[in-house]
């Protein structure tokens, strides 16, 4: 993937994730205000038991004067007449039995009067104590939610500020992630065009290898043929010679005949070449051609930004340029140089598999191609260094196998 192509994705990703903090702030935001509501409805009724408890305290202050002031007023009469004849007073100016007796519940009623009175001080002076609780509850009450307003005010003030420098962000991002668009777009409309060439390319290597596998079918053809006729045309001419030789014979009328010649002795079979030799063989007959490990497969690809799928051909094997690469099996080398998006490009014809189908590999992206087009190269034989030419971002050796022109899986092939 190019650069920018990367640099849009980081570039959206940052995007979505300042608007999901955004978000979250807004969230967080909106929570606050809506305890600050409340905590102000809450810090009003506070506020408004207080003065209700101000009110009751006043009241029951009221009140305890009031009773106070009534003691005081009934304890000075009551001092005022107090004697030691006065109970006898009570006693001897009654006239009658019936006025002593009413003298005596008018004594009874007034020390009566003056203990409810003392009972009523005793009850206002709690409600006093009770209603003043009430307002040290309330200025407490009052206090904790001012507070508690006070913090949720401060939270509001920093979650705003947050959402300020939140939405600064995004419109920051909302700008950058534009550029990124704008500075990706060439590149992937440069990335659409050479993928283009590439599947241009394809189509005409797959082309050339068929026009070259039907050439070669051809010439095999002819030079069967060729065998054929000329292997008929020495077995009519020995005909021809041994009727001729028999003729002579008869005419000489010669008895004896010749001994046989020893046969020839028999030549010792080539030895195979042993280029390549120590490397592992598939149960194709392959031998790996660089030393490195595979590293993009062969198959559909996903591109990210386009949004579909598109074929690799091939298996690509991430090395340092120069690194050597070597022929995957004997055969004749069909191309080499530069050849569009493969950029320096060899390509071995290796003749039919098992099935009659041609197999030919191909290795792209070189740095310097070595082989030679119609040389014969050996198993394990140097023919080129990897580089990063053509469609190339970086080194590596891009590898193919085909069978009659068709892209194959080169790692059922190559161990």
């Amino acid at each position: 993937m190019n650069s920018a192509t990367d640099r849009l994705i980081a570039s959206q990703n940052d995007l979505q994730a300042a608007q999901a903090s955004l978000a979250d702030v807004e969230v967080r935001l909106a929570a606050a205000q809506e305890n600050d509501a409340r905590l102000a409805q809450e810090l009003k009724q506070a506020r408004a038991d207080l003065e209700a408890a101000k009110a009751r305290v006043v009241t029951a202050q009221a009140e305890v004067d009031a009773q106070v002031k009534l003691i005081g007023s009934a304890a000075r009469e009551s001092f005022q007449q107090q004697s030691d004849l006065r109970d006898l007073s009570v006693v001897w100016g009654s006239q009658t039995p019936a006025e002593l007796s009413q003298r005596l519940q008018w004594n009874t009623t007034i020390f009566d009067s003056q203990a409810a009175t003392k009972g009523r001080l005793d009850a206002v002076r709690d409600e006093l104590e009770a209603a003043r609780a009430a307002q040290a509850d309330a200025e407490a009450r009052v206090a904790d939610e001012k507070d508690a307003a006070a913090a949720v005010v401060r939270q509001v003030a920093s979650l705003k500020r947050q959402q300020e420098q939140q939405r600064s962000a995004v419109a920051e991002l909302v700008t950058a992630n534009a550029q990124a668009q704008a500075a990706a777009q060439g590149e992937l409309d440069a990335d659409e065009s050479a993928y283009r060439s590439l599947v241009s390319d394809e189509a005409r290597l797959q082309g050339e290898i068929k026009s070259e596998i039907a050439r070669l079918r051809a010439e095999e053809a002819a030079r069967v043929a060729a065998e054929k006729a000329a292997a008929q045309r020495a077995a009519e001419q020995k005909a021809a010679a041994e009727r001729a030789a028999a003729a002579r014979q008869a005419a000489a009328k010669a008895a004896s005949a010749p001994a046989p010649a020893a046969a020839p002795a028999a030549k010792p079979a080539a030895a195979p070449s042993s280029s390549g030799a120590g490397k592992a063989l598939s149960a194709s007959g392959f031998i790996r051609p660089i030393n490195a490990n595979p590293g993009s497969p062969f198959g559909p690809r996903f591109h990210p930004i386009l949004k579909y799928w598109r074929n690799h051909n091939g298996n690509d094997w991430g090395a340092k340029t120069g690194t050597p690469i070597y022929a995957a099996k004997a055969g004749t080398v069909m191309k080499a140089g530069p050849n569009g998006g493969f950029g320096n490009f060899v390509m071995i014809g290796h003749g039919d598999d098992a099935q009659g189908r041609y197999v030919t590999t191909g290795y792209a992206h070189m740095s310097k191609v070595v082989a030679r087009v119609g040389q014969r190269v050996e198993q394990g034989q140097l023919i080129g260094y990897v580089g990063s030419t053509g469609l190339s971002t970086t080194p590596h050796l891009h590898l193919e196998v085909r069978l009659d022109g068709t892209p194959v899986n080169p790692l059922l092939y190559i161990p």
